[in-house]
């Protein structure tokens, strides 16, 4: 009995050995296992690319399937002669800050220019089409009723002299005005000298409402005189030019009969015109009355004239989305002619403006960039908000400082090496999702 005993302690001992044995080295394996993954968490995996095909990204080194290149890792192509790519966020989407040594820029040939503020103007030029002088336009309509009986002028285009006859006509209405005008003009004559006053004054009255109907008619001072001094009413009547210049319009022809208010002749004076330009509508805020302004006539052999803003029209083409303004111009000689194109220089000033030269900014149709040399020796790229735009310079809105260098030259090589980095270190992080 006591031997079973014996017997039964000594299989219990070992059993619990057999069992602490066996926990033992299964606490240990947890732990090493445990530490292993921590360290698998915590250490970021190498990632390789290849240089010519840098969209085929993978974790393990060796050759490119592609072009059997051998495989470089990140960081150490990031470092390479003597790049690094900045940690700072780039301020332009697609690009990232890069590093260049001077020995680089040096062989690139780059160079920098200061952001700065300068007087900034330029010229803006357009086209501009010759017109007549609204203003010196006459149209001539006789205010009663007849027939023509000769003309004087005969052709559209015949140039003409003030006070040069146009054409005679017959009217019985401006006859039996003439009548009344010689009745009231010897009635006043009997009795200017009369003692009556209220007689005289009446006389003196219908006189002069009989003379001012004859004006009204637009009858010529001239026509009038001779009236008076023959006393014989004509049966013909002179039209004359108002002013010099040229018919553009005709619808007189002898023996032909008008009505009051029917246009004749219209005549234009081309001593004085007009030239009508037009700017596309982002334009016309830049357009002011009194600019100064060339204009040029390059089939007069680039002859150049003088000449200033005076209106600006205040509607916009609906099609073209142009808006116009007016020049005007003197025409002594009659050299120029309406419908005649010349070439308008306007000499905008915008005053003084941040600016950074046009060699320093990339339009990529979307936004404008530019590289600002940092203060740790960083290419940083900047997205820009551009106002005005001259052949040399932008002004800037927004983006840069006065003070701050961009890149003026190279800039292509800069922008491709930032685009480049950034193309790689996206698809560097798409690869190490995918293998």
């Amino acid at each position: 009995m006591k031997s079973m005993k014996t017997a039964l302690t000594h299989f219990l001992a070992l059993s619990i050995a057999i069992a602490l044995t066996a926990l033992l080295p299964g606490c240990g394996k947890s732990d090493s296992s445990n530490s292993g993954k921590h360290v698998a968490i915590e250490v970021k995996k190498q990632k390789y690319h290849c240089p010519m095909h840098p969209t085929y990204v993978t974790e393990r080194p060796g050759d490119c399937p592609i072009c059997n290149m051998k495989l470089v890792p990140f960081e150490a192509d990031m470092q390479k002669d003597g790049h690094a790519e900045h940690s700072g966020k780039a301020a332009a989407p697609g690009r990232v800050s890069i590093m260049l040594s001077p020995e680089k820029r040096q062989m690139i040939g780059m160079q920098l220019s200061a952001v700065e503020k300068r007087d900034l103007s330029f010229v803006l030029r357009t086209t501009a089409r010759v017109e007549h002088d609204e203003t010196r336009l006459a149209s001539i309509s006789p205010r009663f009723n007849g027939w023509i009986r000769s003309l004087k002028v005969n052709f559209t285009g015949e140039p003409v002299e003030k006070g040069q006859p146009l054409c005679t006509v017959y009217s019985p209405e401006l006859l039996t005005a003439e009548k009344e005008y010689l009745l009231a003009l010897q009635n006043y004559e009997k009795f200017k000298s009369s003692p009556d006053k209220e007689q005289v004054l009446s006389a003196q009255r219908l006189w002069e409402s009989s003379r001012r109907r004859l004006v009204l008619w637009q009858i010529d001072e001239k026509e009038i005189r001779d009236l008076e001094e023959t006393r014989t009413p004509a049966d013909e009547t002179l039209l004359r030019a108002p002013f010099s210049g040229h018919v553009i319009a005709k619808t007189a022809v002898e023996g032909r009969a008008f009505t009051a208010g029917e246009t004749l002749y219209e005549i234009a004076d081309l001593s004085h015109l007009w030239l009508r330009a037009s700017v596309f509508e982002y334009e016309m805020p830049l357009i002011s009355v009194g600019e100064d302004a060339t204009i040029s006539f390059p089939y007069l052999g680039n002859k150049s004239f003088p000449s200033k803003v005076t209106f600006i029209y205040p509607h916009i083409d609906s099609l073209t989305r142009r808006g116009e303004f007016r020049l005007e111009l003197d025409n002594p000689g009659h050299l120029l002619r309406p419908d005649m194109w010349a070439n308008i220089d306007l000499k905008v000033v915008l005053g003084k403006k941040l600016t950074v030269p046009s060699s320093a900014v990339i339009d990529s149709g979307t936004r404008h960039v530019a590289f600002v040399d940092a203060a740790d020796g960083h290419l940083e790229p900047r997205e820009l908000k551009i106002g005005a735009k001259t052949d040399d310079y932008y002004e800037v809105l927004e983006g840069v400082k006065e003070g701050e260098k961009v890149v003026t030259r190279a800039l292509f090589l800069v922008d491709s090496e930032s685009q480049l980095k950034a193309a790689i270190s996206g698809m560097g992080e798409a690869g190490g999702k995918k293998h």
